[in-house]
C-alpha cells in the first residue's frame, strides 16, 4: 500500500500557470499537469543554480526524492517544446513559506509571510488584492502548519 506523500515546502507560489504555443487553441492541445513541487525543483535546480543538497534541504526532502522530481519535471518541459504541448502547473502535496500577492488597483505584486494575510497593498492601499497561494487551494493549511512547528 502508497503511503501519503510529504508535504514538500515551496518558497511561493508561481507567478504564471498555464504555457502553450502561441497561436493554437489551448483546447486542441495535449494537457501536461507539471506539480507545484516539480516546478519548485525546477525553479531551485536550474533557474537558481542551487545544487541539489542545497535545494532539497530548502524543500524538506531528501536528496533522492529532489532528483527524481528534476528528472520528472525535465522530461514534462521537453514534452511540451518538443510536442507543443500545454504545461499547467497544479497539484501536489506542498506547503508555501511565502505568499505573492498582486493589487488590482496598481498591479504592485509582492511577498510576504504565509503566516500573515495581507489585506491592503503597501503602496495604494488599496484592499483589492489577488491572494496567490489561495488560488491553489492554500492560505488556511499553511497558516495553520506554521503555527504549529
Amino acid at each position: 500500500m502508497a503511503r501519503n506523500p510529504k508535504a514538500r515546502a515551496i518558497s511561493h507560489p508561481p507567478l504564471f500557470t498555464t504555457f502553450k504555443p502561441a497561436g493554437v487553441a489551448g483546447t486542441k492541445l495535449t494537457t501536461i499537469t507539471l506539480e507545484l513541487d516539480e516546478y519548485e525543483a525546477i525553479r531551485l535546480a536550474d533557474y537558481e543554480g542551487l545544487e541539489h543538497e542545497k535545494a532539497s534541504d530548502a524543500m524538506g526532502i531528501s536528496r533522492s526524492t529532489f532528483t527524481r522530481l528534476v528528472e520528472r519535471a525535465r522530461k514534462k518541459m521537453a514534452l511540451m517544446l518538443v510536442e507543443g504541448s500545454k504545461v499547467v502547473i497544479n497539484g501536489g502535496s506542498v506547503h508555501f513559506k511565502e505568499n505573492v500577492y498582486q493589487c488590482k488597483a496598481c498591479n504592485h505584486r509582492f511577498r510576504a509571510s504565509i503566516l500573515e494575510e495581507k489585506k491592503e497593498c503597501p503602496l495604494c492601499h488599496s484592499s483589492e488584492l489577488v491572494d496567490f497561494a489561495k488560488g491553489f487551494g492554500h492560505g488556511v493549511c499553511c497558516h495553520t502548519k506554521k503555527e504549529k512547528e
